[in-house]
């Protein structure tokens, strides 16, 4: 427990005394007057000691546990979690996996909240179990989720576990939630059939359009795939989509869209052993861009959401606290590989 504080509310202020009471606990941590580990006193007893209301005493436990100050355990009471009282918010980043372009998110959204924000990062790596016990587990201990829900199964009763205040989701949006929850997020079935649209007239020059993926090492939404159908019923262009495609069957006359770097790669490797020329006998496009494939080939096409500006839309909305659905920019980087 932690020693007796005087706590006296100034009544002249403009501030909360809920706020006033934060920052009170929060100076006494910062001072080692309260030590990492501690047990505060109940919210019942913290309000007869401080006399103010149970409300207040709940809000201030709420705003430094939002700032990873105090971890909340169920049963057992509010702790002392950490002495780092500047942070202004704790957050909890779950990406599915880290490549480059979430690279560029990860150090957008990082720059553009600024130093006072303490962000954790983990990954599900698709893996719907390990997606909820990470939610599970972390819960209590952060005060805002950013969450990358990148399944083609219904993962809505994990995000449900967080109020919708403190929950923003990026890059993905299910369908099953409303719009109480914040979100920065790509409309893959218009985004890809506008992007595909934009192409047709190259397109047209090749007998087919061969999307390639193994879906092991990249989620492929299905809402993709059905703009990608879409597109091809509309405008009768040939359109096959593979996974765990067999390389070796790559053939003069057709484009291939290479969604993984590691397909992308593939597609490369067998290209130039059977020596094809990219934009004259194949062509080649990729899905989301990178500073590589700008320069990959003499550049590779890409249909690609801006990553950068999600990430500086992210940030602003986590500063403000507002629930808003953003769809993500999405552009067509045309080079020389179609």
């Amino acid at each position: 427990m932690i020693p007796f504080l005087e706590f006296k509310v100034d009544n002249f202020s403009k501030e909360l005394k809920s706020k006033q009471l934060e920052e009170f606990l929060a100076e006494a941590i910062r001072a080692k007057k309260i030590l990492v580990g501690a047990k505060l006193p109940s919210v019942s007893q913290a309000s007869k000691n401080f006399g103010v209301s149970r409300d207040t005493v709940l809000a201030a436990y709420d705003a430094l546990q939002q700032r990873g100050v105090v971890v909340s355990r169920p049963g057992k009471g509010f702790y002392v979690n950490s002495c780092r009282t500047k942070t202004i918010l704790k957050v909890f980043l779950l990406f599915d996996a880290m490549n480059q372009y979430k690279e560029t998110l990860y150090r957008s959204l990082v720059k553009h909240l600024g130093r006072n924000y303490e962000i954790d990062i983990a990954f599900h790596y698709y893996n719907e179990k390990l997606f909820r016990s990470l939610i599970e587990e972390n819960r209590s201990a952060y005060g805002y989720f950013v969450l990358m829900p990148h399944f083609n199964v219904d993962v809505t009763d994990a995000i449900r576990l967080l109020p919708p205040s403190r929950v923003l989701l990026l890059d993905a949006l299910p369908q099953e939630l409303g719009e109480e929850y914040a979100a920065v997020y790509q409309s893959f079935a218009e985004d890809v059939y506008v992007g595909l649209r934009s192409l047709l007239d190259k397109l047209r020059r090749y007998e087919s359009l061969n999307v390639v993926y193994n879906d092991q090492f990249q989620f492929i939404p299905d809402s993709l795939v059905a703009g990608m159908r879409r597109f091809s019923e509309d405008f009768k262009i040939p359109l096959h989509i593979y996974r765990g495609f067999d390389f070796s069957k790559i053939a003069k006359g057709k484009c291939y869209m290479a969604i993984s770097d590691r397909d992308l790669a593939g597609v490369i490797k067998t290209m130039q052993a059977k020596k094809l020329q990219v934009g004259r006998d194949i062509g080649l496009l990729s899905f989301d861009d990178t500073p590589l494939k700008e320069v990959l080939l003499g550049g590779v096409t890409t249909i690609t959401t801006d990553f950068e500006w999600m990430g500086e839309q992210a940030a602003v909305l986590i500063k403000r606290r507002k629930i808003k659905q953003i769809h993500n920019i999405s552009k067509v980087m045309f080079r020389n590989t179609i």
